[in-house]
């Protein structure tokens, strides 16, 4: 069995910024653990048909005081025995949390009940905004020992916002036996396995690529079916039950939201039961996406107003397994969120990065951090972290600027030397979309690479445009052999 006790830091500092072409210190490895041995679907993923499991806006699945939450203020939502949720053996829930009507400047963090922060640790947020915005974010997050989340609302100005929150899945804690609940069994299970980002669907015209078969922008209330499996990395294999996407809405002629589920949103239908992604007019937003795929190996993505066009990157898919000694794809969150780093802090450099650049950061010292009741988790394949990025600086002051940013797998080539990877060279997938006076989230799924010289732990992040600063918060690990 997964414990739910999860050490997320050791007194050193964990992450190290390695300038492009630095090649950091190396730690030494992290041994295997033999308590995490033959856990059956421990750590394993269930996932369920998208359900919305609260709504301030909605007196029967609110919680007191019902109505707009105010600002500076936290608040409890219960996550077990909701939305196919069990009731027991739940170490973890994924859920999409939306805040509707921003009344000014702020932002909201979501942890864990039972978990109080120290007054020394870093704030970590799951979405920013701004006065009258809608924004959402998707995260996966432990459930601690009360089985509830805590959202906590922080703006300075004050006022009140409505919150929504989805269900997508559940994060076994244990061999799960699913008799007389209406959820997955056991055998429902999934691992995730991430990958290098793959672009598999663009609805603009003349882009990459061709075999999506689209040219042209989702109308209001249409649906579209997207090819999952064989696609982009996938395997076309029924033993994959389910995918990860980064999903981009651009500039829509209206404000919209973006629902992507298994099966199609009825015809006859206005809304979808739950939404993956609000937009404004005319803007660029990216969301993380994880859900199911249906029997044929695909998924449905629905527009409920005006015309928008999408892009989908896969970061990743769910697959079953059968071998439960493997530790392979087992998701593991934190006791709860950690700020790995910030650009703007002096041990991080205090540097913002420039256009068309890449830098890499080694995530060793961190994936050795990682414990189960004291002791390291072992090896892991990559993270699940929210990405932030702010205060884009102009490169010149008359030229107004957009930028996008990604987080990839390191990749060991030398750049300055190989033109295919060089420094200028963009990658083919965003992580998010921002602009000057803007800040953005996303949470993304990241694969580890290599710099080729024993760090097996690197990710590398690139901005195409501009000087900008950002910020990583780590909600869960993902485990390998």
């Amino acid at each position: 069995m997964i414990s739910k006790r999860w050490t997320r830091r050791t007194a050193a500092l964990l992450l190290g910024a390695a300038a492009v072409g630095v090649v950091p210190s190396l730690a030494p490895s992290v041994p295997t653990v033999s308590a995490l041995e033959n856990v059956g679907a421990g750590g394993e993923f269930f996932p369920v048909t998208p359900d919305r499991i609260f709504d301030s806006r909605d007196a029967a699945i609110d919680v007191a005081p019902l109505g707009p939450k105010p600002m500076n203020s936290t608040f409890d939502v219960p996550v077990l025995g909701v939305g196919g949720v069990p009731e027991t053996d739940v170490l973890a829930v994924a859920v999409n949390v939306t805040l509707v009507g921003a009344p000014g400047t702020g932002y909201l963090s979501l942890r864990p009940s039972d978990f109080e922060p120290a007054a020394t640790d870093e704030p970590t947020t799951l979405l920013n905004f701004t006065a009258g915005q809608t924004v959402p974010n998707f995260a996966i997050v432990g459930v601690g020992a009360q089985g509830a989340l805590t959202v906590e609302l922080v703006a300075p100005a004050g006022g009140s916002a409505h919150v929504v929150m989805d269900v997508f899945g559940w994060v076994a804690t244990s061999n799960y036996d699913g008799d007389g609940v209406e959820t997955p069994d056991e055998a429902d299970g999934a691992r995730i396995v991430p990958q290098e980002p793959q672009r598999i669907f663009d609805t603009r015209a003349g882009q990459p690529p061709a075999t999506d078969g689209r040219e042209g922008a989702l109308g209001a209330k249409e649906s579209v079916e997207v090819a999952i499996r064989g696609i982009g990395g996938v395997p076309d294999d029924p033993s994959v039950t389910g995918v990860v996407l980064n999903m981009a809405g651009i500039r829509p002629t209206t404000g919209t939201y973006l629902a992507v589920s298994p099966d199609p949103v009825p015809a006859s239908a206005d809304d979808a039961d739950t939404a993956n992604g609000n937009f404004s007019a005319g803007a660029i937003k990216s969301n993380h996406v994880m859900v199911p795929v249906n029997d044929d190996g695909s998924i449905w993505l629905f527009n409920r107003q005006g015309q928008i066009d999408v892009t989908l990157d896969v970061v990743g898919y769910l697959q079953t397994t059968t071998d439960d000694a493997s530790l392979e794809g087992r998701i593991v969150p934190l006791e709860a969120p950690f700020r790995s780093f910030d650009t703007r802090s002096p041990d991080f450099n205090s540097t913002k990065l420039g256009f068309s650049s890449w830098e890499d950061w080694s995530f060793q010292d961190f994936a050795g951090s990682v414990t189960l009741d004291g002791a390291p988790v072992g090896a892991q394949a990559g993270l699940l972290g929210n990405l932030a990025a702010f205060q884009l600086e102009r490169n010149f002051p008359t030229q107004p600027v957009q930028s996008f940013m990604t987080l990839n797998p390191t990749d060991p080539r030398d750049r300055s030397s190989t033109p295919d990877h060089g420094q200028i060279a963009a990658p083919g997938n965003a992580n998010l979309n921002v602009g000057e006076s803007q800040v953005v989230t996303n949470m993304s799924l990241v694969s580890y690479g290599s710099n080729g010289d024993g760090d097996d732990n690197m990710v590398s992040a690139f901005n195409s445009n501009g000087r900008i600063h950002y910020t990583l918060d780590v909600y869960a690990v993902i485990l390998a052999d």
